[in-house]
């Protein structure tokens, strides 16, 4: 045999030992690390009222899972390794859980010091939530800014905080809580997990919430009622005035804004068409007492309709007064209908009748509709 060809089994027996080496060292430094981990991960299932197990998994090595049940939202806690290696950690911790998310919100929430954030392609942008706590420290991307918003509410900021090592991500109905890294601190994890069932089950928060409204209101709950409304929307049926009207949760359209909106049906000639749309808000000077009535309205809304006339007619002093109190984004009339447009969810109860009665006024037949 040639000395090229003796030198080259040489090298590939040498490589393929060495490989086993390295393999074998990784397997005990993983397995050194379990050992480490395991009471950690035990504790914390034990905190959180979990089950914990462990063992190999179907290639031998070791693994371990916590499951739980938190809010009524049950998730699962495992590891795997980091085959995109983003952070430099072999492992990653993950939580992962069904969501109710009747809106169709894609939310991503993560911290500021994660650059580049993974899990692939992501419909979202950033959203500036509003409070500086949680601007400051941590990122939140989302396909519906003002849900988002919504869905963030106090509590849940807190806990999203207390979790910050967690790269937390609603798609769908799929809710995954990723850090890299095999924690090793059990209180860490314990504020993941509730973390992450906080946001899974803000869903079930909504769509309680707008059960229990239709109630008050006396109407009926619907999903994707309207034919033109993008996937989740919902809607509340109600009658007032022994008219039917609509109060709808979701997209004004395919691209619109989620919003809330207040909408009854009327039978008018082009004409009537108009917009009332809010302006843009300015400074007003220190202690400059805001105009009331008339001169509100105008002061915070632009009239745009093909006879304005018609229009001032409908608009009573007493319509104006409530719709510069309310400050809806826009009131919009076509030949169709009357909608009132919020500007971000809106499920107060006395806001919404008070929408609905200003509505239930502009699409009356007379030009001084009923409304007290």
């Amino acid at each position: 045999m040639e000395p090229i060809y003796v030198l080259l089994v040489i090298s590939a027996y040498a490589g393929i030992a060495m490989v086993g080496q390295v393999h074998d060292g990784a397997r005990r430094a993983a397995e050194a690390r379990w050992r480490v981990a395991r009471p950690i991960w035990e504790r914390a299932a034990a905190l959180v009222g979990g089950e914990f197990k462990s063992g190999p998994d179907k290639w031998g090595a070791p693994r371990m899972q916590i499951s739980a049940v938190i809010e009524n939202v049950a998730l699962l806690v495992d590891h795997g390794i980091d085959e995109d290696d983003v952070s430099g950690a072999p492992y990653h911790t993950r939580i992962t859980s069904t969501a109710r998310n009747p809106s169709g919100l894609w939310l991503r929430v993560h911290e500021q010091r994660l650059r580049r954030a993974s899990g692939g392609a992501f419909r979202a942008q950033q959203v500036d939530v509003g409070d500086p706590a949680l601007d400051g420290a941590l990122v939140v991307k989302a396909s519906i800014p003002a849900l988002a918003r919504w869905w963030l509410a106090p509590p849940l900021r807190e806990a999203l905080r207390a979790a910050s090592d967690y790269q937390i991500t609603l798609e769908s109905h799929r809710l995954t809580a990723v850090r890299a890294g095999l924690e090793d601190d059990a209180e860490k994890l314990v504020r993941a997990i509730r973390a992450a069932a906080l946001v899974a089950g803000r869903g079930r928060v909504l769509t309680r919430e707008l059960r229990a409204l239709s109630h008050e209101l006396g109407g009926r709950l619907l999903y994707g009622a309207n034919p033109a409304s993008s996937e989740g929307e919902m809607t509340i049926e109600v009658e007032h005035r022994s008219r039917l009207l609509t109060v709808e949760f979701g997209r004004g359209g395919k691209k619109g804004a989620f919003s809330t909106r207040v909408r009854v049906a009327r039978a008018a000639s082009p004409s009537e068409r108009f917009t009332l749309r809010r302006r843009p808000r300015r400074g007003s000077g220190r202690g400059a007492q805001e105009p009331s009535g008339d001169d509100a309205l105008r002061r915070a809304y632009e009239l745009l309709a093909d006879a304005p006339d018609r229009v001032a007619q409908r608009l009573g002093d007493e319509l104006r007064r409530e719709i510069a109190a309310l400050r809806p984004a826009a009131v919009v009339g076509d030949e169709a209908a009357v909608t009132l447009v919020f500007g971000q969810i809106e499920t107060g109860r006395d806001r919404l009748e008070r929408a609905i009665a200003i509505v239930s006024a502009l699409a009356a037949p007379s030009p001084h509709g009923p409304y007290r």
